[in-house]
């Protein structure tokens, strides 16, 4: 006997219990991938920025600032027209099928940009600026294309979750999202990490391969809903003026959005600064690699006894309670870690209370944009989200590189940065609480 179909209902799909597993497993199959591909890029790449003499503002830029460049010009671009088109395999999934390959290929690039840099030295004999200098250049092509398509992939599966989830189970299926993607993250961090020094071009080789398969494996084996009409002013949306105005007019419209996309903006930029240095960081203080992975390890071990009790509190109370606990945690785990790291020993414990912290954040916060936003728009919605935080990434990676660069490399201001922003999200979520409220009272109102 079926259960009820409504408890397993979302658009147009209705699930059996059994199918909403199977479902959630090609899902998380998917996101293994993914966080695979995503948890060894920074360190690989961090690794190859070192050996090769790049400047922290150099770092900031590439590793911050351009991703979130190329995030607020490609995903609002992209969540726009995936949200207004129609297939018949869905609106998610041909976007996802048709750039897996390439962002697989990109990723095998970058593990070749050492060996494309001496030969590209060499055949400019006295002309070239040097070999760091073309590895570089090669570096910064390859990472340009290797973020634009990684941004589109996260945004373009987030849609996917959006669509074919029952929102009565975003809570738990996040938790085991984190779960997921931080086993990624601590069998990287265990057996690859070590060899990303001496055999980059090994390690992103496979893990772009396996990344490939294993994404468009997830693509063959899931299925979209049925989806009504797109709006008219998408369809009337041919130039890019036009989708643009579109674009704007329904997100900015609405104060209560402006309010959603600033409190969710200021809580994401929360971690960037400690996320961006943190392994220069750990370097400056005389850590080695061995250790600072065991350290992650440990961090992603705690975040994954933690995640199911995340993913229940936000199902039996909300996503944005849970949330606002988490921010309010790292205020005090950055202002305090800004004045209590002065050695190796404390370092650790403030590197793993940030890990978890975030942790529990990234888990708390992720069904979030699905509560606050249209279903139907969704992509629209959170890519106009996404501008707004990749503006203020840039701003806020242009300051810091900078601002590090000048003091002496005092990675410390990075946790004060932190905890300035966990303050400044908490108070943009009182007041999009208190916008929310009079929403409801006026809606009762009418």
């Amino acid at each position: 006997m079926l259960e009820d179909k409504s408890a397993h209902a979302v658009g147009t799909l209705r699930y059996t219990t059994a199918g909403l597993v199977i479902v959630l497993f090609w899902l998380l199959f998917g996101e293994f991938a993914i966080a695979f591909r995503d948890r060894s890029a920074i360190p690989g790449v961090m690794e190859l920025l070192r050996q090769h003499h790049a400047s922290d503002t150099m770092i900031a830029v590439l590793v911050s600032a351009l991703p979130a460049l190329l995030g607020a010009v490609l995903v609002p671009i992209v969540g726009f027209r995936s949200d207004r088109f129609r297939s018949r395999w869905g609106r998610r999934l041909p976007f996802l099928m048709g750039i897996t390959p390439v962002a697989a290929l990109v990723l095998i690039a970058l593990g070749n940009c050492a060996t494309f840099g001496r030969v590209t030295d060499q055949v400019l004999g006295t002309l070239s600026p040097g070999v760091d200098a073309c590895v570089l250049a090669w570096f910064c092509l390859f990472w340009t294309v290797f973020e634009g398509v990684a941004l589109v992939t996260l945004a373009l599966y987030a849609g996917l979750v959006n669509d074919i989830v029952p929102r009565p189970v975003l809570g738990r299926f996040y938790a085991a999202f984190r779960i997921v993607s931080l086993a990624a993250g601590i069998l990287f961090n265990l057996w690859c990490f070590r060899l990303t020094e001496h055999h980059l071009r090994e390690v992103f080789l496979g893990i772009g391969l396996f990344f490939g398969v294993a994404v468009t494996l997830m693509c063959l084996r899931l299925k979209e809903g049925e989806y009504g009409p797109p709006s008219v002013d998408g369809q009337d949306a041919v130039t890019w003026r036009a989708m643009g105005r579109a674009y704007w007019r329904e997100c900015l419209s609405d104060r209560y959005f402006l309010l959603v996309f600033l409190a969710l903006t200021a809580s994401e930029l929360t971690f960037m600064p400690f996320n961006t240095f943190s392994q220069l960081y750990a370097e400056s203080i005389g850590m080695d690699k061995a250790t600072l992975g065991r350290l992650l390890a440990l961090s992603y071990t705690l975040s994954i006894g933690l995640s199911s009790v995340i993913g229940w509190l936000v199902d039996r109370y909300s996503a944005g309670i849970v949330t606002v606990w988490s921010m309010g945690l790292y205020l005090c785990v950055g202002a305090g870690g800004f004045l209590a790291v002065h050695d190796l020993q404390s370092f650790a414990v403030v590197y793993v209370l940030h890990a978890v912290v975030a942790g529990t954040y990234y888990t708390a916060s992720a069904s979030l944009p699905m509560v606050l936003f249209p279903r139907a728009r969704f992509l629209q919605f959170d890519g106009a989200k996404r501008f707004l935080f990749s503006t203020s990434n840039i701003v806020l990676s242009f300051l810091l590189g900078p601002l590090l660069d000048t003091t002496g490399h005092f990675y410390g201001l990075t946790l004060l940065a932190g905890g300035l922003l966990a303050g400044t999200s908490l108070v943009m979520f009182r007041t999009l609480a208190r916008a929310a409220r009079g929403r409801v009272g006026a809606a009762s109102s009418a």
